[in-house]
């Protein structure tokens, strides 16, 4: 063989050649044709069930954590005992701490809230309910995403506003609409209380688990009805800033209650720390995973899934393309025989084959691609597939591309095949040419 002068003139020409060689091979006889398209499409369904499963999995995730957080905030801080309860200690608020809490690294803001559980009655049927109170500072932005009809209601701290804004489940159930009335019972600690709210609007957020029960009101009422005075609240709900995270969030407002640096234990976050404040008051502050577990426990396990989906799918990729690179050694047996005859050493002849497998798995990864984020956009922008709200909190099955773990993804699987590929190429090694010229 001539090569050109140079080290990296060789090089070249080699890569060169052995490129060349490759494609020759590749568009051999039918048998090497079917068994190429074969390995194509077992390249491309991998990596379109793979791309799928991962923007399923995203939007799951992103999705569930977005409407837990327009319900109940990122991060709450309230009275240490009151857990889940809807039944909750009175927290005084503190204008000062709460100007200091707003310059917490991670918070966004600041907001407070309250709520009271209660029953709704109508003509035919009773339906419990939680009214949560908003405050003249709440942010509304969840509700007005959600809203299908009427309109969000405008609170104040000088004016109860006996507006709300009910589920479009609650409408059904009750059959009401914008601008009707209806009677909720309050049940507490003392005498039973009643009161007369008038629908505003209508949401729908698709997670039934959250929509059936929440009422969203004003927190003057909520704290009449729970006996508060106009200084006493719930507690405070804290929405993150652009890409921060909960944890940390949460325990930089623990360090600012205690007054001290933020703490871990063994690596393991310090979240719901138990806080109090000058006045004597004990407080947490819990993220909305803490909160919730049972719901991120569940995306925990679809997770997981993905994981499984990822590994068998990168094995039966691996696994037919090898069945085709043995196969196409062994059809080309006499070809490597006489490469052999004429200087081509085995490692040569091994890239030969690993190049062939390259190309063949660039056509999967592409057409995989196609498919894979085609289905994902068409699920994205039209909810093609739906889903039973009771069991799974939202109508259609979300997706979320995140082009950062696709291009992740091709980069692996082609790397994966790659590597996988010298194994079955490493058989050339054992073709002894005399023999193999004669091969038939």
């Amino acid at each position: 063989m001539r090569y050109f002068c140079t080290a990296n003139g060789r090089i070249d020409r080699e890569m060169l050649l052995e490129t060349f060689i490759a494609s020759r091979l590749g568009s051999g006889g039918r048998r090497t044709d079917v068994m190429r398209r074969v390995a194509t499409l077992c390249v491309a369904v991998s990596v379109a069930v793979m791309s799928v499963a991962l923007g399923v999995v995203n939007g799951f995730r992103s999705t569930v954590a977005e409407k837990i957080a327009g319900f109940a905030a990122d991060v709450q801080i309230t009275a240490f005992g009151n857990g889940n309860g809807y039944e909750t200690t009175p927290v005084t608020f503190d204008s000062t701490w709460v100007q200091q809490l707003r310059e917490v690294p991670g918070v966004g803001s600041v907001q407070r809230f309250a709520i009271k559980a209660g029953i709704v009655r109508g003509d035919e049927a009773i339906q419990g309910v939680v009214l949560r109170g908003l405050a003249p500072e709440s942010d509304t932005a969840f509700l007005h995403r959600q809203l299908v009809e009427g309109r969000i209601p405008t609170y104040s701290d000088t004016v109860r506003n006996r507006e709300a804004v009910i589920s479009e489940s609650l409408s059904r159930s009750m059959r009401l609409g914008p601008g009707d009335r209806f009677e909720v019972l309050f049940v507490g600690e003392e005498t039973p209380r009643r009161d007369r709210l008038r629908v505003a609007g209508i949401y729908r957020s698709g997670m039934e688990e959250f929509d059936r029960l929440t009422v969203f009101g004003d927190l003057g009422v909520v704290q009449r009805l729970n006996g508060w005075t106009t200084e006493q609240i719930g507690g405070y709900e804290v929405l993150l800033a652009r890409d921060a995270e909960a944890g940390p969030t949460a325990r930089a407002i623990t360090a600012l209650i205690d007054g001290e640096e933020g703490e871990e234990d063994d690596g393991w976050a310090l979240w719901g720390a138990e806080t109090s404040l000058d006045d004597g008051q004990r407080l947490v502050a819990a993220t909305v995973e803490e909160r919730h577990p049972q719901i991120f426990d569940w995306l925990g396990m679809l997770s997981l899934n993905t994981t499984i989906v990822i590994v068998i799918m990168l094995a039966v990729a691996v696994v037919n393309m090898a069945s085709g690179v043995l196969i196409g050694v062994l059809e080309q047996t006499r070809t490597i025989g006489i490469l052999k005859a004429l200087g081509m050493g085995n490692g040569a002849l091994q890239r030969i084959f690993v190049f062939r497998s390259v190309g063949v798995t660039l056509r999967g990864l592409l057409w995989g691609n196609l498919a894979g984020l085609g289905l994902c956009l068409v699920q994205q922008y039209a909810g093609v597939v739906a889903l039973d709200p009771v069991n799974y909190m939202m109508a259609t099955v979300p997706v979320r591309i995140d082009w950062g773990q696709i291009v992740a993804l091709n980069v692996g699987t082609l790397g994966v095949v790659t590597l996988a590929m010298g194994l079955p190429a490493a058989i050339v090694a054992r073709i002894a040419p005399e023999q193999s010229i004669r091969f038939q």
